[in-house]
């Protein structure tokens, strides 16, 4: 069986695949080099950005701007910077996400740049899924989004 010829049938089974990946990050330079990224790596996630806590919480909420889940829908991963302006920080989104049902299973990776032994066990304390430091180039972001997109592809067998 022939699955089509070309990058055409590639792009199209990406899309049809597409995982929506929501950064929570108000860093420019951060999202530039993870937009970059996400492009340099051939992107099987649909990139959605929220620069605060609160636009986290909104987003995730499907509340305002956001009502539209075919043009804002749910993500399947949760990138979450630890200092974050607005009333909400990283671990206070993340509480938030852990509160609520349909949500508390949401993978959520911490993507920070604190080493602070206090943050990370804080974070896994709230229930955070992983905790990375952010890469410092675009070289170390793509690493990252390939391990992300290597856990998507593998199904997962159901806890015994």
């Amino acid at each position: 069986m022939t699955f089509g010829a070309g990058n055409d049938s590639v792009r199209r089974f990406r899309l049809f695949r597409m995982k929506t990946l929501l950064l929570v990050e108000d860093g420019e330079v951060e999202i530039l080099v993870m937009k970059r990224s996400l492009e340099r790596i051939g992107s099987p996630f649909s990139l959605q950005v929220a620069r605060t806590g609160d636009e986290a919480v909104e987003y995730l909420s499907g509340a305002g701007q956001y009502a539209d889940r075919r043009a804002f829908p749910l993500p399947g991963m949760v990138l979450l910077d630890l200092t974050l302006p607005g009333s909400r920080n990283g671990h206070q989104v993340l509480e938030w996400i852990r509160g609520r049902s349909g949500l508390e299973n949401l993978p959520v990776t911490m993507l920070t740049g604190s080493l602070e032994p206090a943050d990370v066990q804080k974070a896994y304390q709230k229930g955070v899924t992983s905790y990375l430091v952010k890469p410092g180039n675009i070289d170390g972001a793509e690493k990252i989004l390939r391990q992300i997109a290597a856990d998507w592809q593998v199904p997962k067998n159901p806890p015994n």
